[in-house]
Formats: C-alpha cells, sequence, structure tokens
C-alpha cells in the first residue's frame, strides 16, 4: 500500500503536463452590454422629400375611347412619427446584430397633375398621397464599435390615395374625384449613428409602392391609378 500511494503521488504532477497543444480561452461577452443593449424601446420624429415615379393618367369612357392626360409624379415633402422596438445579437468581428419591428405615420401631401388637349377636348388628371400609415421590419449590422448601424426595412404601408380628372369640350366641363385607402410594400436602405446612450440620428432611401387599381370617376369614367414614390428621410430617435 506504501508502494502504490508513492506511486500515484509521483503520478500526478506528469499527467497535468501531459496537455499537448496551445489552449485557447474563449471569447467572453460582457454580461452589463447583454443586460443593458439585449432590447430597447424608441420614439422618433422624420422628414424627408419624395419624388413620384410616373404614373400614366387616361380617362377611359365606358364604351372604350381612352383621353389620355400624360404622366403623373406625385412628389413634395412629408413628416412622421415613428416608434419602435429593437433587439441586438452579438455577431462575428466584434459586430452586433440588430433586428426589431417599427411603426410609422406620415403626414403631409405628395401630389402632381397634368393637362393635355386633343382636338377640341381637354383632359386633365391629378394624384394625391397622404397619411401613410406602414409596419416594417428592420435589421442589419453595426460597424466595429457600435456607433453605426447599417440597416434595411421591407415593411407593409396603407395610405390615402385621391385620384381626380376633368373632361372639357365644347359642351362643357365635367370634374370627377375619387378618394380610397389603399394598401401596399415598402422598402429602404439605411444608417442610425448613435450621438449618447439616448439619442441617434438616422438617413435613409426608401420606396413606396402602393397597388394599382381601376378607380371609377363618375358614373361614365374610370382611368387607372399605380402610385408610387422614392424619398429621402431624415430622423431622430430617442431610446429608452
Amino acid at each position: 500500500m506504501t508502494a502504490v500511494a508513492v506511486l500515484l503521488s509521483c503520478s500526478a504532477p506528469t499527467l497535468a503536463g501531459d496537455v499537448v497543444g496551445d489552449v485557447t480561452e474563449p471569447d467572453v461577452i460582457s454580461a452589463g452590454r447583454l443586460g443593458r443593449d439585449v432590447n430597447a424601446f424608441y420614439l422618433g420624429l422624420s422628414a424627408g422629400h419624395a419624388s413620384g415615379r410616373a404614373d400614366e393618367f387616361g380617362l377611359r369612357v365606358n364604351g372604350g375611347t381612352t383621353f389620355g392626360a400624360g404622366e403623373l409624379k406625385p412628389s413634395g415633402n412629408y413628416a412622421g412619427l415613428r416608434g419602435g422596438w429593437r433587439g441586438i445579437l452579438p455577431a462575428r468581428g466584434g459586430r452586433d446584430y440588430v433586428y426589431g419591428l417599427e411603426v410609422g405615420y406620415d403626414f403631409g401631401t405628395l401630389d402632381d397633375s397634368t393637362t393635355s388637349r386633343t382636338g377640341g377636348t381637354e383632359v386633365s388628371g391629378r394624384s394625391a398621397i397622404s397619411d401613410v400609415l406602414s409596419i416594417r421590419l428592420r435589421n442589419g449590422l453595426t460597424n466595429r464599435s457600435g456607433s453605426v448601424l447599417y440597416f434595411v426595412t421591407v415593411g407593409y404601408i396603407c395610405g390615402d390615395i385621391t385620384t381626380s380628372g376633368s373632361l372639357s369640350d365644347a359642351s362643357g366641363t365635367s370634374r370627377f374625384e375619387s378618394e380610397d385607402r389603399r394598401q401596399g410594400f415598402s422598402a429602404s436602405l439605411g444608417a442610425e449613428h448613435k450621438l449618447n446612450d439616448n439619442w441617434s440620428i438616422t438617413g435613409e432611401i426608401e420606396y413606396l409602392q402602393f397597388e394599382s387599381k381601376s378607380v371609377e370617376l363618375g358614373p361614365n369614367f374610370t382611368t387607372k391609378s399605380t402610385p408610387s414614390y422614392r424619398g429621402l428621410r431624415i430622423g431622430l430617435n430617442y431610446t429608452f
């Protein structure tokens, strides 16, 4: 028994020293950082300028004749309110993956009108977009310092679309107007710069497309409406 005890006591250091190769310490994620940044709510203000894509306007008589008026490109300035939630997960290279949901409301009117004359008939058309509600999925990656987030969004939109037109000839002028609430989709690409623990500024390029619809203008006329626009938006967020 004494010999066995001596043998074991001599072999213990030998076993402890038999580790082969370098030992790499695992990356340690700060518990304080996760506790602070794993989720957050924010509110924000934004403003932007939009430029519409061409939407051909024409009044089609029920009998089949179409009176063309030209292209409509609803454009103008808008402002908005927004709020959302985001979560943050560590990613490779010292960056963070950010994901979340944002709800926004834009007020202001984007509109355009056009007029053309064919023979003795003058045709005018107008399209306007206002009161746009949006629900967007937002995700992206930060830089290594975590001060800038590069993000993309896709989402659902719903807005008021006003379509109006007029037809003038020797017998007089007929005016028509229709307003409906229309759905669509949006996509954007942007960046958010962190000023401090609570405040950040944002900038993004966005595209909004509303559903195409045949609009009835009075009892005898219809027109096809497909409004869309590109926008450049800047904003300010406050994170709780």
